[in-house]
């Protein structure tokens, strides 16, 4: 739709007073969202009980307006409805990556079934702390989307063979386009051996 930073979060701010039961909101490809915008949208997921499915992917948040919006997510007095949150396509980088980790480590989002991080800009830490994050918090994420993020490495793949040893919810991990290497390959496949036989099946 194109709005502006401006439309963004007057869209916000009417959804959060009017108390709308609103299941599924699709903000995608709103390249001209920022600071204002971001924080709005923060706002209503800290106070909405309904969304189940969000979607900010392609939008043109900088990582300071990501760090925004995921610091008021996590200021949530109880858990969210989101099951589906896409920000594939993004430049949440280290800091946005870092602050949806530690939303989702404080148990907000413990219905989250899908997660779609594709082409976010996350660095090696940022995508190690949101496997962390994801397995201390004990989600039942079913499918996480990581593919495109060239900046995961060693760290990143450690925490995530670690989580899928500890989860037996996932079902399918995207890591295409992301240049692990050898090493990083041979932690993940070696996670795998560790699954356990009651594990969902797994795609890679």
């Amino acid at each position: 739709a194109q709005l502006s930073d401006e439309a963004g979060a007057a869209i916000a701010i009417a959804l959060a007073r009017a108390g709308t039961a609103v299941r599924v909101l699709k903000l995608g490809g709103n390249s001209g969202f920022s600071r204002q915008a971001a924080h709005a949208l923060g706002c209503l997921m800290a106070a909405n009980n309904s969304i189940q499915e969000l979607d900010l992917s392609y939008c043109g948040l900088d990582e300071g307006a990501w760090v925004a919006l995921f610091e008021e997510l996590a200021r949530r007095s109880g858990p969210s409805a989101l099951r589906n949150l896409d920000l594939s396509v993004n430049a949440l980088g280290g800091r946005g990556g870092a602050a949806l980790a530690a939303a989702v480590q404080k148990g907000v989002l413990p219905l989250l079934a899908e997660l779609n991080l594709r082409g976010a800009n996350l660095t090696d830490e940022a995508g190690a702390a949101m496997a962390i994050a994801l397995e201390r918090a004990g989600t039942a994420v079913k499918v996480l989307k990581f593919g495109g993020n060239s900046g995961l490495s060693l760290q990143a793949a450690r925490a995530l063979g670690c989580l899928l040893a500890a989860n037996n919810s996932i079902q399918e991990l995207q890591l295409n386009l992301c240049e692990l290497g050898d090493e990083a390959g041979a932690e993940l496949l070696e996670a795998l051996t560790r699954r356990s036989e009651a594990s969902s099946a797994l795609r890679l």
